[in-house]
């Protein structure tokens, strides 16, 4: 049976799995699709807790990004870069609270998917700390200004986990020239990350931006999950 909270305004899904060690948190715009019973039906699939975090839309743009940038496409409102707040949030209520309904402590594996922003904010916190175990990054916007630049001085931390990547073919031909350099970035930072010992999947998949989330959400959880 799912459960649902508010946090500081953030809405989470919770979809406990009794017993299991692992809990998936997703951090997705709100999606009818990816719902309680669909959340309940990928914990039942996994045997593994599974919590979804949404993010406001009018916040999708400020909460995720890692650092202030004019906005894009032409038009949009400029980023506010209010990751580090968010990253706070999520560590220190959002995700305590959840695995308070999900029953966990003690010692267990925490994941973390994210898509587009989230995708981007998910990479960028990895490398910061050990908050989360091993993430997946669906069409993670790895155009944004100044994040390869920033990505490639980073130090690669050891990490027990891995990481997952997937990207729509059709994205790399968005009609937003910022948008166009996505395929390339993403392709750089996960031979980075192979070269770094990290464990490191990267799938093509068919499709734009905004093409099947919840398969890609499925195979996202499928990469995470133990085989």
């Amino acid at each position: 049976m799912s459960t649902k909270i508010k946090v500081k305004g953030f809405e989470c899904v919770v979809a406990p799995y009794p017993g299991s060690s692992i809990i998936t948190y997703l951090i997705y715009p709100a999606l009818e699709q990816l719902e309680s019973k669909w959340l309940e039906r990928m914990a039942e699939v996994h045997k593994e807790n599974v919590a979804m975090v949404y993010v406001p839309a009018e916040e999708w743009n400020d909460a995720l990004t890692p650092w202030p940038e004019p906005g894009e496409a032409k038009g949009c409102p400029p980023f506010a870069g209010k990751a580090p707040e968010f990253l706070k949030l999520l560590q220190e209520e959002i995700i305590p609270e959840v695995e308070k309904t999900c029953g966990l402590s003690g010692n267990f594996t925490r994941n973390l998917i994210g898509v587009s922003l989230s995708g981007l904010f998910t990479l960028w916190q990895w490398l910061l700390n050990d908050t989360f175990d091993s993430i997946a990054c669906l069409s993670g916007s790895f155009w944004y200004v100044g994040f390869l630049e920033w990505f490639e001085k980073q130090a690669i931390p050891q990490k027990t986990g891995q990481a997952y990547f997937l990207l729509g073919v059709e994205e790399p031909h968005s009609n937003v020239k910022a948008f166009q350099c996505v395929g390339v970035n993403t392709e750089a930072i996960v031979e980075r990350l192979k070269n770094s010992g990290i464990k490191v999947e990267f799938e093509w998949v068919p499709g734009n931006h905004f093409s099947r989330p919840v398969h890609r959400a499925e195979k996202a959880l499928a990469a995470l999950s133990p085989s």
